[in-house]
């Protein structure tokens, strides 16, 4: 079955007019009579007939077109399904699952809601290895919190810019000021995350540049331990902003008041150029690169901050 001769069917009973329906689909007005002339032989009738200029569909010729606009529709509406892909699932890669606790969870039920047959894994990869991985076919998707990077090999989703904030319990007496400079964190203890995490990575830049002298308290690789240590006046620790929203609301964390603009990073959802995306694929990289996701509008709920 050749659809293109329905659709030229349609054309010429749009138009009435072989000529016309031909400019409207860039054909000749004489291949636009020869597929009028297959079907007409085809289904032994005859299709059209000129009334005052105008081609007009027969009886027998009306009933096909009935059946004519039916089947393409139905062709169009076979595409737009198959596209979209509305059962399957993808994997999303993230070097720590603690991430999940802040930024995914709402993004995802705004997702489910919309494709409740696909079905997301998330896997922990280490941090430096997401790259290869996504190279490798071992995930679909990854999260990577970094300044600016380029790879031919991959595409990059801004998702948004993270900031950092140095936090301590209410009571640590940086906490009383209304401005401090970095000299003011001379001979703290400080809670500091595992070596090679972007937040130490961080840190230990600004305290490297301003030569701070510190004591390092904890290494610690969850940020509800380290925020807990902080409260119980354990040390400082720099964490991304919106992982302590609900703890300086309430009083339990203080964010010293340090203005240092190098504690920004860019958090982005990245892929394979290759990677052929499925539409819920191309709907989830619009949805992360929203501000909230659809439907959700608390602060809790857009929380975006990532582990790092």
């Amino acid at each position: 079955m050749d659809l293109t001769l329905y659709k030229t069917l349609l054309e010429v009973a749009k138009w009435q007019n072989y000529t016309k329906a031909g400019e409207s689909l860039g054909y000749a007005q004489s291949s636009v009579t020869s597929q009028i002339q297959k079907l007409e032989m085809e289904y032994g009738i005859e299709i059209f007939e000129r009334i005052r200029k105008k081609m007009r569909p027969t009886p027998a010729g009306d009933i096909l077109l009935r059946y004519a606009s039916k089947l393409v529709k139905l062709v169009e509406e076979s595409k737009i399904t198959v596209a979209g892909q509305t059962t399957g699932s993808f994997i999303i890669g993230t070097h720590e699952t603690t991430m999940c606790s802040y930024m995914l969870p709402p993004y995802l039920g705004a997702f489910k809601r919309r494709y409740p047959q696909i079905t997301i894994t998330i896997n922990e990869v280490v941090e430096n290895d997401i790259y290869r991985a996504l190279k490798a076919g071992e995930c679909d998707m990854g999260f990577i919190v970094e300044r600016d990077i380029t790879d031919p090999d991959l595409v990059f989703e801004n998702i948004q810019e993270e900031e950092f904030v140095i936090i301590a319990s209410p009571d640590h007496p940086l906490a009383a000021k209304s401005s401090i400079v970095p000299q003011d964190l001379n001979g703290s203890e400080i809670l500091m995350s595992t070596i090679g995490s972007r937040c130490r990575n961080l840190f230990e830049k600004m305290l490297r540049k301003h030569q701070i002298q510190y004591t390092l308290a904890y290494e610690i690789n969850n940020y509800e331990t380290v925020k807990k240590c902080a409260m119980h006046g354990l040390g400082l620790s720099l964490l991304p902003k919106t992982t302590v929203t609900a703890e300086t609301q309430n009083g339990q964390l203080a964010i010293l008041p340090l203005d240092y603009p190098n504690f920004k990073l860019n958090v982005q959802l990245c892929y394979h150029a290759k990677r052929q995306l499925s539409m819920p694929m191309k709907a989830f990289v619009q949805l992360m690169c929203r501000p909230t996701p659809h439907g959700l509008h608390s602060p809790e709920q857009s929380s975006t901050a990532l582990l790092l």
